[in-house]
């Protein structure tokens, strides 16, 4: 029963773990969705933990342990599919943003997170007989718990999705492994004549959810079909929830839960993509001794593909963070490593700050999208971060930031913090150039440059050119962004 004890807890935080996911890619993962499923669990671990006391003084047996975790896995073997039904209707509904994701979180995960709970309690009747050692035994189960709990925390996150590679399924593995517990604490302890109904509970629970562990199509399954686009790839890292779709023979699309990324024309892979892509090659046109070029963000690597086939002299370094991102691009946009296109799977600021190299351009495009808008990683937006970022430019580097925020607070912010890093800054459309060496190219011959540059091509350039200009100061409720305070997320 300890084993029982410690690995529901596992199974508890698993589970948590799992929600946060799950609600993020239908709601987003911004400070309150986090909340909401925080708030829940806790919840509903409170009810478990009151229900669990109350059934184990009726009930002071190990079946009703057998009980609490059956239940839980036969809650948890539909979630994916509920969720798929329900999350979707909850986000088109006229209720508030902030109560979807405590409605979604509560159906889903509020019952099997009671049940999970329970066990706890209910081990403790079992194992306390006398008041004279019921302290110790409450303490002592109380420990095997929460370890239990910590070590569901760390497997999930850095094992199980990744091994996985779909929430969906570690779901079902969570049900799963309620099913084996509950099936070897029956076999230990529990009464044959009491057993076979038990027994036969587990099996009906747990081989359905083996067959869903085993089935590489179960996240299709889930996807609300598109007219006109076929879904080529569905997974989930630890960081996204990452889909490609490709609309016939034209467009192929790469996703991030509910915004899409990256876009690329089939017949011309090296042609144009989004349309902020094009903005990327101000820089170079600004300075075309621009030769070595470091991208934090990959995506589907439409810029690293430009440079690499626009500019046979330039040398570009990619850091992304999701290998299953880096793998997409390579399998489904076309991205090719070589001496010249080297791609680093590593968090862009740790990057930089074990890095002792200089380029001539650093591309930040590391944004995502939730139902909010745009946002981004707070630590590479930060004052201190555009320190660090400066530190690794030539003479006469850029920094290019790519904001995709032209409404609220959170684009001002951006460029109110780098200004006050580097001495000149430029701006258009949302994109941010900043350089400690003034940026004196007019914008007629940068025009005339990008007609006699491969980059000529893209549709767009010319826009973001015209519109470039000076950065003004900011309003004075724009706040500083630094690593104490950069609150991307509600800077709308």
């Amino acid at each position: 029963m300890y084993v029982v004890v410690f690995l529901s807890g596992a199974l508890l935080m698993a589970l948590e773990i799992a929600a946060f996911r799950i609600i993020g890619k239908t709601f987003g993962s911004a400070l309150r969705e986090t909340t909401a499923v925080i708030t829940v669990f806790l919840a509903a671990m409170s009810i478990g933990y009151w229900a669990g006391g109350r059934a184990g003084d009726r009930w002071p047996r190990p079946g009703t342990l057998v009980a609490a975790l059956l239940g839980a896995a036969a809650l948890l073997l539909p979630v994916p599919w509920i969720d798929a039904f329900l999350s979707a209707r909850i986000a088109a509904s006229q209720l508030q943003l902030s109560a979807h994701a405590f409605l979604a979180t509560t159906l889903l995960f509020a019952l099997p997170t009671v049940l999970f709970a329970a066990v706890s309690p209910i081990a403790v009747r079992l194992f306390a007989t006398s008041t004279v050692t019921s302290g110790s035994t409450a303490g002592s189960i109380s420990a095997v718990s929460t370890t239990g709990s910590i070590a569901g925390s760390v497997i999930t996150a850095f094992l199980l999705i990744d091994l996985l590679g779909s929430i969906a399924r570690t779901v079902t593995t969570i049900a799963l492994c309620a099913c084996v517990t509950a099936l070897v604490l029956m076999l230990a302890i529990t009464p044959k004549r009491r057993s076979a109904i038990a027994i036969a509970g587990a099996l009906a629970i747990g081989l359905p959810a083996l067959a869903f562990i085993r089935s590489t199509q179960i996240e299709h399954s889930l996807l609300a079909p598109l007219p006109g686009w076929n879904v080529l790839f569905v997974g989930d890292s630890p960081y996204h929830r990452v889909t490609v779709r490709q609309q016939r023979d034209s467009v192929r699309i790469l996703t991030f839960a509910i915004g899409a990324q990256s876009r690329m024309l089939v017949h011309d892979p090296l042609g144009p993509g989004a349309a902020y892509t094009d903005a990327a090659h101000i820089a170079r046109l600004m300075r075309p001794a621009t030769r070595r070029i470091l991208l934090i963000g990959l995506g589907g690597g439409t810029i690293a593909k430009q440079f690499v086939h626009y500019y046979p002299d330039t040398i570009v370094d990619v850091v992304d963070i999701d290998p299953m991102v880096v793998d997409v691009a390579k399998r489904y946009f076309g991205v090719q490593p070589s001496d010249r296109l080297r791609i680093h799977v590593m968090d862009g600021r740790i990057f930089l700050k074990r890095s002792t190299a200089t380029w001539d351009l650093i591309i930040v495009d590391a944004y995502t999208s939730n139902r909010y808008g745009d946002t981004l990683p707070p630590h590479v937006a930060t004052q201190e971060f555009f320190t660090e970022a400066s530190q690794h430019l030539g003479d006469g580097g850029i920094l290019h930031f790519h904001c995709a925020f032209t409404a609220g607070r959170l684009l001002p912010a951006l460029q109110k913090t780098m200004a006050s890093v580097f001495r000149w800054v430029y701006v258009t459309d949302g994109e941010i150039l900043a350089s400690n060496a003034a940026l004196i190219t007019t914008k007629e011959t940068a025009l005339e440059r990008a007609r006699s540059s491969p980059a000529a091509r893209l549709p767009n350039l010319a826009n973001y050119l015209a519109q470039l200009k000076p950065y003004s100061a900011a309003p004075a409720d724009v706040p500083l962004l630094t690593d104490d305070y950069a609150p991307v997320d509600t800077l709308r």
